[in-house]
């Protein structure tokens, strides 16, 4: 590495939709000289889906990464964690706050990968088909209106208890290689950004750079450089993340983050 890679926070593992033990994904971190790790399985929700956490499997994670901690004390700072989602609906909240948020999480990723009004609601993020259906069906087609309520589920994101980190903030884009549904240009894009990105500075919640929108195909992580760069101009602090799904991928794109932080002058910051 050329520089310093010192954490990763954003990692899954088989108790989600990732691949591998946790305990393979601390090797890997502790093989690639990091000196912490955030365990982060998608968490459970109230409604059925094939890759968060099973309500009944949360204990067994919670018990494993608390021996895993004290297993890997001497070599590694191993941080106890989920990326949660923010949906707009009493039964999330009121299944966070009784099956989550009692077992004293570290800390939560905190990310939109649900959309409409509907519920249970539509997964945007699984696949083209799906995210078409969701903007079809729930939307009208009108992709600014899709984006827009993107961009203000995510400025909510921190009002989740415990989110201390913002995961992959443009995700949105996920299905928009080759500007297939938006530019990122249009006048309406860059305004729902820059209220989001208003309304996170007043919460400090950190950002992270998330390496995983290189191995999208997308030719850039989330969030893309512009809005990084007014992530830096406001002083929203920045964190790097994998967003692993594999040992392999643990500090996958570590080195075009650093390249393209220090272009921008930012300086990558650690949970406290």
């Amino acid at each position: 590495m050329t520089e310093p890679i010192g954490s990763s926070y954003h990692t899954h593992s088989h108790y989600c939709d990732g691949q591998g033990q946790i305990s393979e994904m601390i090797e890997a971190a502790i093989d690639a000289g990091l000196s912490e790790i955030g365990i982060s399985s998608h968490a459970p929700v109230p409604f059925a889906t094939d890759w968060t956490i099973p309500p009944d499997r949360l204990a067994a994670y919670a018990a494993e990464v608390h021996e895993l901690e004290q297993r890997y004390r001497d070599r590694i700072k191993v941080r106890f964690g989920l990326e949660i989602d923010y949906i707009p609906h009493a039964e999330v909240a009121a299944f966070q706050q009784s099956m989550i948020f009692p077992l004293g999480f570290d800390y939560f990723v905190g990310s939109v990968h649900f959309l409409g009004h509907r519920y249970p609601p539509g997964d945007f993020d699984g696949s083209d088909q799906e995210f078409r259906e969701i903007l079809d069906e729930e939307y009208a087609g009108d992709i600014a209106a899709m984006v827009t309520d993107y961009y203000q589920r995510m400025s909510q994101v921190p009002t989740i208890p415990g989110v201390k980190i913002i995961g992959h903030l443009d995700r949105i884009k996920r299905w928009n290689a080759g500007h297939r549904y938006f530019s990122g240009d249009e006048p309406w894009y860059r305004e729902a950004v820059e209220q989001t990105l208003q309304s996170l500075a007043t919460f400090g919640t950190i950002v992270e750079l998330n390496t995983s929108g290189w191995r999208n195909g997308l030719g850039e992580p989330y969030p893309s450089s512009a809005i990084l760069a007014r992530c830096g101009e406001l002083g929203i602090p920045i964190t790097i993340n994998s967003d692993a799904h594999t040992p392999g991928d643990v500090v996958a794109g570590f080195d075009q983050a650093h390249t393209l932080l220090a272009d921008l002058g930012i300086v990558p910051v650690r949970l406290t």
